[in-house]
């Protein structure tokens, strides 16, 4: 019996971004490129999100994002 493709077991995901609370589909194909470089956990944010992180962070911005300042004002968090 020939093995089972990873991917046939794999079924597109609906997720939350950590940052800006928007629903976004972690496609079959992301899945796979994921599992081929040992990342064990799900993506936190959605692409948009992904790249602006990106982007702060290659430019030194440490300032919390949106979400979590809103959090920390709703939750009394800091």
């Amino acid at each position: 019996m020939a093995p089972t493709p990873k991917s046939s077991k794999m079924k597109p995901k609906i997720l939350i971004c950590a940052e800006c609370g928007e629903e976004f589909v972690f496609t079959i194909g992301a899945q796979e490129y994921f599992a081929e470089r040992g990342y064990s956990e799900d993506p936190k944010r959605c692409k948009h999100c992904y790249v602006q992180h990106k982007r702060d962070r290659r430019n030194g911005v440490t300032e919390p994002s949106i979400k979590t300042q809103i959090d920390s004002e709703y939750f009394g968090e800091s």
